[in-house]
């Protein structure tokens, strides 16, 4: 940073000179800034709430981001509410004395870190430095070219560009690489309203998590050579024309209840001979009101065509879901199972000693 501010004002020297002069920064108010309590005007308020809560988010968002890096570095714990607690309350005071939304620095962060600082105090230093400059040694700043000041403005703002992580972003999963980009560039176009950008990229990134969560993976399982259960498309296994598995990898809520539903029926409509039909809930980490819903009236459903829902491996927060609304009354709580293999044992004996579970492709070969 101090090489490209020499430069920069070497620069801008040359060409002042060039010119016949050139725009200096020119008297800076001396001493502190006196206390002063806010104004709290309505109007205000509403017209620069957005950009309030904007920069709040930007704030903070980068200084998690140096604190986790510094806190891997220095092994420190890191609690993100108390950063949280001291970055709010260090702008509210800072807003008494009429002082910048203050936050963290990459650049100054690594400096400070690289120099050996060890605790907060190395802050404190760094804070009495400014004082004692804004006190007796502003004269010393009165010649320094303007090109300086936007040096030290595209140095603290170069480090916020970073494209790494955005092609990082890309490959881990495209939709959060495309609203990187797009944000980037709503950003770049919409300047100096950066708030329109962030909101936009803010409503892009909830869309396409609802988008993504609509249509989560569903897999049929089949028994595997080493006794496990996986997907019969992706290992090529037989199933069973009596008995199908279906493992859901996704919370059961409003966005896809529907979805959960047609691929239910889906395997029905697949299997003329099915008898029984059993969930795979251990993706299933939450159930809303629709979820319930729909798994209810598909029970009900499933039952007056002669097929049994069976539902195994529920977290704690799914049945705690059912034995609110009394849903598990209703469907019975002697279908629901910790374990596949106590439902397919209720499924074997459902069918009868007619039907050879020995010869079963559900059957565990290692049993």
């Amino acid at each position: 940073m101090l090489l490209a501010v020499v430069v920069t004002t070497l620069l801008s020297w040359y060409l002042g000179f060039q010119e016949g002069g050139g725009r200096v920064v020119g008297e800076i108010p001396q001493g502190l800034p006196g206390f002063v309590l806010p104004v709290f005007d309505w109007d205000a308020i509403t017209q620069l709430l957005a950009t309030a809560v904007t920069i709040a988010l930007i704030g903070f968002m980068e200084a998690i981001a140096i604190a986790k890096a510094m806190a891997a570095r220095t092994r420190q714990r890191l609690d993100t509410n108390q950063e949280l607690i001291g970055q709010g309350l260090s702008n509210m005071v800072s807003g008494c004395f009429s002082g910048y939304p203050g936050s963290g620095s990459f650049s100054r962060s690594a400096v400070n870190i690289n120099a050996g600082a060890l605790t907060g105090l190395s802050s404190v230093v760094t804070g009495a430095v400014v004082g004692i400059t804004l006190l007796w040694l502003t004269p010393l700043l009165y010649h320094l070219p303007q090109a300086t000041l936007a040096a030290v403005i595209i140095m603290a703002v170069i480090n916020l560009i970073k494209i790494k992580p955005i092609i990082h972003a890309w490959k881990a999963q495209p939709h959060d690489g495309v609203v990187a980009v797009v944000t980037f560039v709503l950003t770049l176009a919409v300047a100096p309203h950066l708030d329109q950008g962030i909101i936009v990229g803010v409503a892009l990134s909830i869309g396409l998590f609802l988008f993504r969560s609509m249509r989560p993976r569903v897999a049929e399982l089949s028994r595997y050579r080493d006794g496990t259960l996986r997907d019969i498309k992706v290992h090529n296994l037989p199933s069973s024309p009596k008995i199908s598995i279906m493992r859901f990898d996704g919370s059961l809520y409003f966005a896809n209840a529907g979805y959960f539903e047609s691929e239910v029926l889906s395997i029905v409509a697949a299997n003329p001979e099915l008898r029984y039909i059993i969930i795979d809930a251990e993706g299933i980490n939450q159930l809303d009101a629709t979820g319930e819903e729909v798994l209810y009236h598909l029970t009900e459903r499933l039952r007056a065509n002669g097929i049994e829902l069976l539902v195994a491996r529920m977290k704690k927060q799914f049945m705690d879901t059912l034995r609110r609304t009394n849903i598990i009354k209703k469907i019975g709580e002697e279908h629901f199972f910790a374990r596949i293999q106590y439902a397919l044992e209720y499924a074997w004996d459902g069918l009868g000693p007619d039907y050879d579970r020995n010869t079963c492709p559900l059957g565990n070969p290692n049993l």
